[in-house]
C-alpha cells in the first residue's frame, strides 16, 4: 500500500511537470520560429505582389505583432503591420531576411523568414521597338526591358553585357554611351545571377541608335558700314556653317527680307547696310532629325554690320592745373553711327612714353562731341599726339578721326613780395618758344600792375634773356606806388601761343618805425631797483606807450606794472622793486608797437629779464663717489656731463673748489680725479656760493682670452653664439656682438654664420663689461641635401637586388648618400642589405672630410615586379598530382607572385562551376573542391595578370593523383 502511495504521488509530479515545460514552450513560440523559403520566378506569379510572411512562419505564432527588415532597398516593399510583402517590389535578387517580434506575456521573442529571391531580368525586347539618339552619351538600357504598366521591374544587381561586340567599349553598367559608338543596331542581354537552386536567367534587348539631327557649328560675320560689300551681294549662307547635314533649311528675323522660301539660302549684306545703316541681323539654320527619338536642331549666326566714327578732333594747349582737359568732336557723320555715349580709348604718346585711358565719348544729336581726357596722363613741357583707339567692340574699329597734337605747358612767375621803396623781383619759368622748345632767346615781357586800390598801369621789360625757358628780371620800385597786395600778368611777345594767363601776386609792405627797451637790473640775485630805457628817435612827435610788468615766478601773480608815456625820442624810467619779498621774479617791458609787422628795421619790442631777492640757488645733489664702465661710452671716453647731479637749473665744472674757470661739458673723465659742481638758477640768473665735489673712478675688466679662434660645427647641428665658449677663457660671464665695439649683445640662441666675425666681451657681475672684445671666427660646415635622379625605381625582385642598386638613383655630387629605411634616425644601411617589397627607401648626404650630414632624407619608391616573364623562364604548368607525396601537389605557377603581384587565378571545372580562386596571398591549389576532393580529370584556369602589356589568359590542367 505505501508502494502504491508513492507510486501515485511520482505520477502526479511528473503530469504537472509535462503541464509546465508545455506551457513554457507554447508562450516561448507566440512569434513562431524560422523558415526559409525559396521562390525562383517571383515574376511568373501575381500573387507574389501580396505574399504573407505570416503563413510562412513555424511552430505557433499569434497575431499582433511586427514585422521588420534588416534592408532599407525592401522597407517599402513589406506591410510592417500585416507582413504582406510585394516580392515584385523586391528590386534585387538574393537572400532576404524579414523578422517578426510579438510580445509573449512580457517576453519579447522574434522569427525570420529568409526568403531565397530568384533574379528577374525583365522581358526581352528584340521587336525593334528600342531606339535611342545617336547624341545620347547616356542611355539607361534599364529603361526598355521593364514592364511598368504590369508593375514588374528587372531586379538591380544583374549584369549588362554587349553581345554586339562593337557595343562593349561603350557600356558601364547600365548605361550604353550612344553617341561614341555611333549609329547602327546594337545587341545586349541583362542577367541575373543564380541563387540557389533558382537558376540564373537573361534578358535580351536589341537597341537601334538612330541618326541625330546636326545643325552645324556656327559664325558670325562682322563687317563695317563703311566697308566696300559689294563683294557681299550674293552671300551664302552656309559659308557660316561647318559640319552640318545639307537637308537643312535657313529662316531669318524680322526687317531683313532677304529669303524668299525654304530652299534659298543666299543674302545681299550690302542691300541690309543700304536699308538699315548698321545693326544685327539674325539668321537660323533648322535641321529635322530622321527619327521622333532626336531632338530637332538648331544653329543661328549674326551678320553684324557696325557703325562707324568719321569725325574731326579738336584742342587748344593746356596751361597745366586742371584734373580733366576737354577734347572736342565736330562734323561727326550722324548716318553712319548714332549720338549717344560710347565706352571710348583714348592714346596719348609724347617723348616720354604713351598712355591710354578708357572714358566716355558723348556725340550730340548735332553732329558735336566732346570727351575728357585726364591731365595726369598727359606730360608736361613735351608735345602729345592724341589718337582715338577703340569705341568698343559694337563700333567699326575702322575710326576715321585723324590724331591731334597740342602741348600742356606749365608756364611759372614768381613775384617776391617787398618792402615799400624797393624794387620787386620777378621770375618766369617752363616758357616756350613758338616751335614747342623751352625758349632760349631774348624777348619783350609785357606785364599789368593792378594796385591795391584797383589802379591798372601797362608797362614793358625789354630784351629779357630766357635759358632753357627761364629768365628774370625786375620790377622798378618807381612803379610801386602804393602798399598793399598787388596783382601781375605778363605776357611774353612772339612766344609760345598760350591759352591761359600768366599771373602772381606779391605783398608790398610798408616799413615800420623802429623802437629800441632796454632792461638794467643792479644786482640780479638780490636786486634793489631796475632802470627801463627807451630809444625811438624816428618816431614822429606824439603819444607813445610802454607798458612793464614784475612777475612773481612762485605764483605767477603780477605783483607791479605800469605804463611809460613819452612823445618820441627816449624815455629812462626806474622801476622800485623795494617793497618785493624774498623770491625769484620776472621783469618784462614791451611797446604797444605791432612787433608782427615786416620790414621793421629793429625787432626788440619786448625784453624780460628774471632777477631775484635773496635769491642764491640751493647745493645740487651727486653720489660723492662715481663708477664708470669704459664699455659703454667706448670708443671715447666718459665725460663730465655723464657725471649723474641732481640740481636746479645750469649744472657748472671746476677744477677746485676755488677756481673759476668752467670746465667745457665735453671734458674726458680722469680715473681717480676730483670734480666741483656748482649750479645756475635759471629763474634768476644766480651762481650758488658752495660746491660739492664727485670723486671719478673708471672700470675696465679684463678681456677674455682666445683658445681657438676657428672653431669648426656642422650646420645640422644648428649652432649657436653660446656654442663658441668653449673657444676662450673669460674671468667672468661671456656676452657675444656682431661688432668690435658698440652694438646690440646677441641672444644665446642666435645660429652661427660661416665665417663670420664674433665678439666676446667679459662681463663682472651683469654691471660692466670689458672694453676690448676678442674676434673669433667660426667655420660652419653645411652640406646640400641628397638629391636622387627620380623618385621610383623599378627592378626584379628575382634577381635579389640590394643597396648597390639604388646607388644608380644618386645624383652627381661631391658628397657620399647614405641610405635608410627609415625617414629620420635609424642606422645605415649596408650596400649588401637585400631590398623588400612594400619599403620605402631614403638617401642622406654625408661629407666624411668633415663628418657632417644634412638630416633631410629624400625618398625613393621601390618596384620590384619589373621582371620580364620570358627572362626568368615564366611558365604555367599543364598539371599537377595532388597525391600527398611531396612532390607537385599543387598547382601554382612559379615566380608570379612577383613578376605579377596583383595577379588573379581561378580554377573551373569542365561545367564551369569555380572550384578555386586564388591571389598572391593564396596561389596554390590543393585539389580541393571546398571540403570534398576533385576527381582526376581535366580542369580549367583562367589567369588575369592584372599588369599593363599583360592580357588575360586560360588554359588546361591535368589533375592525377
Amino acid at each position: 500500500m505505501t508502494n502504491l502511495n508513492l507510486m501515485k504521488t511520482l505520477l502526479q509530479l511528473a503530469f504537472v511537470l509535462c503541464i509546465l515545460l508545455f506551457s513554457t514552450k507554447t508562450m516561448a513560440q507566440c512569434a513562431g520560429t524560422d523558415n526559409t523559403v525559396t521562390i525562383c520566378t517571383k515574376d511568373a506569379d501575381e500573387t507574389n505582389k501580396t505574399f504573407d510572411l505570416f503563413t510562412q512562419l513555424g511552430g505557433s505564432p499569434t497575431t499582433g505583432g511586427t514585422w521588420s527588415t534588416n534592408d532599407p532597398a525592401n522597407f517599402y516593399a513589406l506591410d510592417r503591420n500585416t507582413g504582406i510583402l510585394n516580392l515584385w517590389d523586391v528590386k534585387n535578387s538574393g537572400q532576404h531576411e524579414f523578422t517578426y517580434t510579438n510580445d509573449c506575456s512580457g517576453s519579447v521573442e522574434s522569427a525570420t523568414i529568409t526568403i531565397n529571391l530568384g533574379g528577374y531580368p525583365g522581358e526581352d525586347n528584340i521587336d525593334g521597338s528600342a531606339d535611342a539618339c545617336g547624341d545620347d552619351p547616356r542611355v539607361n538600357l534599364h529603361g526598355y526591358i521593364g514592364d511598368e504598366t504590369e508593375g514588374k521591374f528587372q531586379d538591380f544587381n544583374g549584369t549588362w553585357d554587349a553581345v554586339t561586340p562593337e557595343a562593349a567599349p561603350y557600356l558601364s553598367l547600365n548605361f550604353f554611351d550612344a553617341a561614341s559608338a555611333g549609329p547602327g543596331i546594337y545587341e545586349f542581354t541583362h542577367t541575373v545571377p543564380a541563387v540557389g537552386p533558382c537558376a540564373s536567367r537573361q534578358a535580351r534587348l536589341i537597341l537601334e541608335v538612330q541618326r541625330p539631327a546636326n545643325s552645324g557649328i556656327g559664325s558670325n560675320l562682322t563687317v563695317c558700314t563703311t566697308d566696300d560689300l559689294s563683294g557681299y551681294t550674293d552671300f551664302n549662307l552656309n559659308g557660316l556653317l561647318e559640319d552640318e547635314d545639307i537637308n537643312g533649311t535657313w529662316s531669318e528675323g524680322p526687317n531683313t527680307d532677304q529669303l524668299s522660301d525654304l530652299t534659298d539660302q543666299n543674302i545681299d549684306i550690302q542691300a541690309i547696310r543700304d536699308r538699315h545703316t548698321y545693326g544685327t541681323f539674325t539668321f537660323t539654320y533648322t535641321v529635322y532629325p530622321s527619327h521622333a527619338v532626336c531632338d530637332i536642331q538648331r544653329t543661328q549666326v549674326e551678320i553684324t554690320i557696325l557703325p562707324t566714327l568719321i569725325a574731326t578732333m579738336n584742342a587748344s594747349n593746356f596751361c597745366s592745373g586742371d584734373t580733366k582737359y576737354r577734347i572736342d568732336i565736330t562734323d561727326y557723320d550722324d548716318t553712319l553711327i548714332g549720338n549717344g555715349t560710347y565706352s571710348f580709348t583714348y592714346g596719348l604718346s609724347s617723348a616720354s612714353g604713351t598712355n591710354s585711358e578708357t572714358t566716355a565719348l558723348i556725340l550730340n544729336n548735332d553732329k558735336t562731341g566732346s570727351f575728357q581726357i585726364d591731365a595726369n596722363l598727359v606730360q608736361t613741357n613735351e608735345t602729345t599726339t592724341l589718337s582715338i583707339i577703340s569705341l568698343g567692340e559694337d563700333v567699326c574699329p575702322d575710326i576715321q578721326v585723324s590724331p591731334i597734337q597740342f602741348i600742356e605747358t606749365d608756364p611759372m612767375v614768381d613775384v617776391t613780395d617787398a618792402c615799400e621803396a624797393n624794387s620787386v623781383s620777378v621770375t618766369l619759368s617752363d616758357i616756350f618758344d613758338p616751335s614747342y622748345n623751352l625758349a632760349n632767346d631774348t624777348y619783350d615781357v609785357n606785364y599789368t600792375i593792378t594796385t591795391p586800390s584797383g589802379t591798372e598801369t601797362v608797362h614793358q621789360a625789354n630784351a629779357i634773356a630766357f635759358s632753357s625757358g627761364r629768365a628774370n628780371f625786375t620790377i622798378p620800385a618807381t612803379q610801386i606806388l602804393e602798399t598793399g597786395e598787388y596783382t601781375f600778368n605778363f605776357e611774353v611777345e612772339n612766344g609760345f601761343p598760350l591759352d591761359c594767363e600768366i599771373t602772381d601776386s606779391a605783398m608790398i609792405t610798408a616799413i615800420p618805425e623802429a623802437i629800441d627797451l632796454n632792461l638794467l637790473v643792479d644786482n640780479s640775485c638780490n636786486a634793489t631797483s631796475i632802470d627801463v630805457m627807451v630809444s625811438a628817435p624816428t618816431l614822429d612827435d606824439g603819444a607813445y606807450e610802454v607798458t612793464y610788468e614784475v612777475i612773481s615766478q612762485e605764483t605767477n601773480t603780477v605783483l607791479i606794472n605800469n605804463s611809460i608815456n613819452f612823445n618820441g625820442g627816449t624815455a629812462d624810467y626806474e622801476i622800485d622793486v623795494t617793497t618785493l619779498e624774498q623770491g625769484n621774479y620776472t621783469v618784462t617791458v614791451k611797446s604797444t608797437q605791432n612787433d608782427t609787422t615786416p620790414c621793421r628795421t629793429e625787432f626788440d619790442f619786448e625784453i624780460s629779464e628774471n632777477f631775484a631777492v635773496e635769491g642764491v640757488p640751493a647745493l645740487p645733489e651727486a653720489e660723492a663717489v662715481q663708477t664708470f664702465c669704459l664699455a659703454e661710452y667706448s670708443p671715447g671716453l666718459p665725460t663730465l656731463q655723464d657725471i649723474i647731479v641732481s640740481a636746479n637749473g645750469e649744472m657748472l665744472f671746476y677744477d677746485t673748489a676755488t677756481d673759476m674757470d668752467i670746465l667745457p661739458l665735453d671734458t674726458e673723465l680722469v680715473d681717480g680725479e676730483d670734480y666741483f659742481i656748482s649750479n645756475i638758477d635759471p629763474n634768476n640768473n644766480c651762481e650758488g656760493s658752495d660746491r660739492i665735489q664727485v670723486t671719478v673712478n673708471l672700470s675696465d675688466p679684463e678681456s677674455p682670452t682666445l683658445l681657438v679662434g676657428n672653431p669648426t660645427f656642422c650646420g645640422s647641428e644648428n649652432p649657436v653664439v653660446t656654442d663658441l665658449n668653449n673657444s676662450i677663457s673669460s674671468s667672468g660671464e661671456i656676452v657675444w656682438y656682431e661688432s668690435a665695439i658698440g652694438g646690440t649683445a646677441l641672444s644665446n640662441d642666435t645660429a652661427l654664420t660661416n665665417g663670420k666675425s664674433y665678439y666676446a666681451a667679459t662681463e663682472i657681475n651683469g654691471l660692466c663689461q670689458s672694453s676690448e672684445r676678442i674676434e673669433i671666427i667660426p667655420t660652419v660646415y653645411e652640406l646640400e641635401a641628397a638629391t636622387l635622379e627620380f623618385s621610383t625605381l623599378s627592378l626584379c625582385g628575382l634577381d635579389d637586388p640590394t643597396i648597390t642598386d639604388l646607388r644608380e638613383a644618386e645624383s652627381d655630387s661631391s658628397y657620399t648618400v647614405l641610405w635608410y629605411d627609415t625617414p629620420e634616425n635609424g642606422t645605415p644601411l649596408d650596400d649588401s642589405t637585400l631590398l623588400t617589397t612594400g619599403t620605402t627607401y631614403y638617401a642622406e648626404s654625408y661629407n666624411p672630410d668633415t663628418g657632417c650630414m644634412n638630416p633631410e632624407r629624400m625618398a625613393i619608391t621601390i618596384d620590384l615586379t619589373n621582371c620580364e616573364p620570358e627572362d626568368y623562364g615564366f611558365f604555367i604548368p599543364d598539371g599537377f598530382s595532388p597525391n600527398g607525396d611531396g612532390r607537385n601537389d599543387t598547382f601554382f605557377v612559379p615566380n608570379i607572385e612577383v613578376i605579377f603581384p596583383e595577379f588573379t587565378l581561378e580554377i573551373l571545372n569542365r561545367y564551369g562551376t569555380s572550384l578555386f580562386k586564388g591571389d598572391r596571398n593564396k596561389p596554390a591549389w590543393n585539389g580541393k573542391n571546398g571540403n570534398n576532393t576533385a576527381p582526376n580529370g581535366v580542369y580549367f584556369y583562367i589567369i588575369d595578370y592584372n599588369k599593363e602589356g599583360h592580357t588575360p589568359v586560360q588554359g588546361r590542367l591535368y589533375l592525377n593523383r
